[in-house]
């Protein structure tokens, strides 16, 4: 089972971590791991690089977008996806999305797809299998010389 945690990144942190984003990796994971102290210290890290997801703009896109989906369902806050090997649910929370899938990895690739279509800046992190990234990569410029 994959566990995606999906967070809407501040733009100017984008700009100057793209390429890095181990170390929003390494943050997360520290404040999935830490307790007492420091765990409000990196709280505090973590909310201030994340900006609290749109909710009502974000379920309106979900329920429309999934009602193109075969085998998907909306049901209070709670996007699935079920097909015959594979599977996917996304929740919505304040600062952040949970992804949880099983299976193939099709269900997953569609909510991302959804997501990086019609969102920026978003950050996907599966911290116990150690995979991250953007969903919606940043284009960089190309100068000619």
């Amino acid at each position: 089972m994959r566990n995606y945690q999906i967070y809407w990144i501040e733009e100017l942190f984008v700009q100057h971590y793209y390429g890095r984003e181990r170390m929003f990796y390494q943050l997360f994971s520290d404040w999935e791991a830490s307790t007492g102290d420091l765990h409000d210290i990196v709280s505090k890290q973590v909310d201030y690089i994340t900006k609290p997801i749109p909710y009502l703009p974000t379920q309106r896109l979900l329920q429309h977008e999934i009602t193109k989906v075969e085998g998907a369902a909306w049901i209070n806050s709670v996007a699935t996806i079920e097909r015959e090997e594979s599977g996917a649910t996304l929740v919505l929370n304040e600062k952040s999305m949970s992804l949880n899938a099983w299976g193939h990895d099709e269900s997953e690739y569609i909510f991302f797809e959804i997501l990086r279509r019609n969102m920026g800046q978003l950050l996907a992190m599966d911290i116990k299998n150690e995979r991250f990234g953007w969903l919606k990569p940043i284009k960089q410029r190309k100068f000619i010389y």
